[in-house]
């Protein structure tokens, strides 16, 4: 395929057309709701913590990016973006709580190493024991031990199966054709709905606010902690 200016045309006039029947045969008010609910997280978040604020507008403006290319036809390349989401979040998180290495990592412009299988591992990133630093009735939050991060390791998992190309997630393996598809459209919602319910988890533990309904709406959808 040899692509020219008229090409470029061609995919926005299909992009249009699929972002259309996209909206046409979809609610979006679940994915829209927990969009708004990751906004507010942020919001609260950033008012108290000026520091990890650049993060929280990194993540609000991939959230937006994914599900663009969502709904134009490239699902495939809005899972690769939740990936990045989920690694923003985690990284807002734990340097919230490490202000000093945050500040390095801003001088010193260090590598993205902290991914989040590594957190988890190496760092106990919201296992029960780091959860318990601060908040200690952690054995009655949790569904079971360990919930949190487990389900962190296992989302973040199937999307670098997604990232790195595993047979199985992709999308082109009949012939080169973009249009809608109505099931790898729901795929991405999915885990879209998961990776902003696993905010709200985090949001409500690290911060004990058990006070906003629609983040507690959300946050049930992982169904990780009682609440």
């Amino acid at each position: 395929m040899s692509f020219t200016k008229q090409t470029i045309e061609q995919f926005k006039i299909a992009a249009n057309s699929i972002s259309s029947q996209t909206m046409e045969d979809n609610d979006l008010t679940e994915l829209l709701n927990s969009l708004n609910c990751v906004i507010e997280i942020s919001d609260e978040i950033t008012t108290s913590n000026a520091s990890v604020e650049f993060y929280w507008n990194e993540i609000i403006s991939g959230m937006l990016a994914v599900i663009y290319s969502a709904i134009t036809g490239y699902p495939k390349l809005g899972l690769s973006g939740l990936r990045s989401v989920l690694e923003l979040v985690c990284h807002a998180m734990y340097y919230l709580d490490h202000p000093i290495e945050l500040q390095l990592s801003i001088n010193e412009n260090l590598k993205a190493d902290k991914y989040v299988s590594t957190l988890v591992t190496e760092h106990k990133f919201f296992t029960t024991n780091y959860i318990k630093t601060f908040h200690p009735n952690i054995v009655t939050i949790q569904k079971k031990e360990d919930s949190v991060s487990e389900y962190l390791k296992e989302e973040y998992r199937k999307l670098c199966d997604v990232v790195h190309g595993r047979h199985s997630t992709l999308t082109k393996q009949g012939a080169l054709k973009i249009e809608y598809s109505k099931a790898e459209y729901k795929l991405f919602e999915s885990h879209f709905i998961k990776i902003a319910s696993i905010i709200a988890n985090l949001y409500i533990l690290r911060f004990s606010d058990f006070e906003k309904q629609s983040i507690i709406v959300l946050s049930k959808k992982t169904n990780l902690i009682n609440i």
